[in-house]
């Protein structure tokens, strides 16, 4: 009986190139989403080669293969299924492709302004993410740093100036968000 042994990269390579397009071609037949195919084979091959890696011949590793995979792409509809069904019960809808284009600006923002405050002085730094990221009032900050009040909304003020400087350009597009 001749075994198959795919924990041999080499192995593991061939039968990965011999079988990812059709095994995406199947999986595209269950879940009708390019990117979702591939993500479920991509995940199939990476437990095929943490399984044992051994099958009897090439039949037994291609119907492992195919059951797999369309085990997978059934788990991914159950999944959709799910998340549908709970969005629904809260009111939510599902995001269409104006909301994920609006949730990646919105993370392009935050993510500049972040890096933004990254680039203030490590004291005023500090304050101000005390005080807007983790409210905490002024006389709590005083207490924590052991600082003067003059001192904690000078901090502020210096920091509410540069973020307002180095964040102008971005005012159109909050606007656009947020109304």
């Amino acid at each position: 009986m001749d075994i198959l042994n795919v924990k041999q990269p080499e192995i593991f390579e061939s039968v990965f190139h011999k079988y990812y397009a059709s095994l995406c071609y199947f999986a595209n037949k269950f879940v009708r989403d390019d990117e979702a195919a591939r993500d479920i084979v991509q995940e199939v091959f990476l437990r095929f080669w943490e399984s044992k890696g051994k099958f009897e011949n090439q039949s037994a590793l291609k119907s492992f293969l195919y059951n797999c995979v369309q085990n997978a792409a059934l788990n991914y509809l159950e999944k959709l299924q799910v998340r549908a069904k709970a969005n629904r019960r809260l009111g939510l809808k599902s995001p269409d492709e104006e909301d994920v284009f609006c949730f990646q600006v919105e993370t392009d923002v935050f993510e500049e302004i972040f890096a933004a405050i990254d680039e203030l002085p490590t004291e005023c730094q500090r304050i101000f993410k005390m005080s807007y990221i983790e409210m905490l009032d002024i006389k709590t900050i005083c207490e924590q740093l052991d600082v003067a009040e003059s001192t904690v909304k000078t901090q502020r003020q210096r920091a509410k100036k540069y973020l307002r400087e180095r964040l102008q350009h971005l005012y159109p597009v909050v606007v656009f968000m947020f109304f």
